[in-house]
């Protein structure tokens, strides 16, 4: 089949609205329309005109040979499926290199439609329902391989080994669910939910600056060219006040001007966030306001070169990475976007004693869970309640100096 020929803005788009059509979330569609953006930028940096299989393939080999197989290629691999999807008119409903087709017994494929169909019925976003159908018809799958061919032959021994054989653990939590719906609604008698693992993903400390790199880089900016001014303005939103860099990219003139405070509908949440206007804030946005080029354009940052369209939240990252090279500050293997400022700046909210449900409020999080997020970070007050171990004795000193015993 023949490649189609669109441009990267129209390759996206197609994919961006596949998506819609399927049910994605709008925080998954930005996601992965950030992903879209890195990739065709480093095509363009590479004189690709246009996207092409091979290119994603080369961006892949480019990205692991650079940062290595971590979680953010796996993403990364998942949007390059799907673009090759939109370029070949095919689209399959599962990309994974663990095996995307089951060869289930008759009853487990009703059993999967039903349980499928129930979820339908239940509310369930279509791409979650798709990862459920994916999750039980592997571990229905695994199940069959060891003779298991209907429900009644369940058991504890057979569900622990399938398990073990699906290598997937974030698919755990999924298998728990179906056995629960299998009790309630298939007519299985015990719930074997109970022995399936419990999965927890690694957490990452997040990236996080100092209050003097963070006004390290903000000094560099030079706040004497329109660029600069825009800049500054929009880092001080992040660094100052936390807001992640899509509701900064579509701040609009009329939440800013002649307000003390701060009133919006956040992207990622859908909640409103109040804030005051910080001093230092509300000037360099005032700033940047009194030559700002003419756009018809109602948001507030837009480019500083004609057509003045409106900043995307790319603009926003590569202008805080330039601007932390430019500072000499070495990132290490900290992340250099806009969300690690947000983390400064609740780390330091924290370690300034502030308590958690007020920097929770400030952040704009909607869940009372995120309170964990910060206790985490407070390494400086976590460290007051710190114990001295015990000195070793006895057999364990013998184990840990690797004395051996007389007998």
């Amino acid at each position: 089949m023949q490649e189609r020929n669109d441009s990267f803005e129209e390759l996206r788009a197609n994919l961006l609205e596949k998506l819609r059509n399927q049910g994605c979330s709008p925080i998954t569609i930005t996601g992965y329309r950030y992903q879209c953006n890195s990739i065709f930028k480093w095509m363009r940096r590479n004189d690709y005109d246009h996207y092409s299989v091979e290119g994603g393939n080369k961006y892949l080999q480019d990205y692991c040979a650079k940062h290595g197989e971590n979680q953010y290629y796996t993403t990364l691999r998942t949007v390059i499926y799907r673009l090759n999807d939109i370029l070949k008119d095919t689209w399959q409903d599962v990309h994974s290199d663990k095996g995307k087709h089951f060869c289930l017994p008759d009853a487990f494929v009703e059993i999967v439609d039903r349980y499928c169909y129930w979820n339908v019925r239940t509310g369930h976003a279509a791409g979650t329902i798709r990862n459920k159908r994916y999750a039980v018809s592997w571990f229905l799958d695994e199940l069959s391989k060891q003779k298991c061919r209907s429900l009644e032959e369940m058991s504890p021994i057979l569900i622990t080994q399938t398990c073990i054989k699906i290598t997937d653990h974030n698919l755990w939590s999924e298998i728990r669910m179906f056995l629960r719906y299998l009790v309630e609604f298939e007519g299985v008698k015990s719930d074997y939910s109970t022995i399936i693992p419990h999965y927890t993903k690694p957490y990452v400390i997040p990236s996080v600056y100092s209050v003097e790199e963070i006004r390290a880089i903000e000094e560099t900016i030079d706040t004497g060219t329109i660029i600069g001014k825009r800049d500054y303005a929009m880092i001080l939103l992040a660094s100052r006040m936390g807001m992640r860099s899509g509701d900064i990219a579509r701040l609009r003139i009329e939440d800013v001007q002649n307000r003390t405070d701060l009133d919006i509908i956040q992207e990622k949440t859908g909640n409103t966030l109040h804030l005051p206007l910080i001093r230092e804030v509300k000037s360099a946005i005032d700033d940047y306001l009194s030559v700002r080029p003419s756009s018809q354009s109602d948001l507030v940052f837009i480019n500083v070169y004609a057509p003045y369209n409106p900043v995307t939240t790319s603009t926003i990252r590569a202008a805080l990475r330039k601007y932390i090279r430019l500072s000499g500050i070495n990132p290490g293997k900290r992340k250099s976007g806009p969300h690690a400022l947000r983390a400064s700046l609740a780390s330091s909210m924290v370690n300034d004693d502030i308590n958690y449900e007020t920097v929770r409020k400030v952040l704009g999080h909607s869940s009372n869970n995120a309170i964990k997020h910060y206790a985490r970070i407070d390494t400086e007050r976590l460290r007051r309640y710190s114990l001295t171990p015990p000195l070793p004795v006895g057999r364990f000193y013998t184990f840990l100096y690797g004395e051996v015993e007389k007998r």
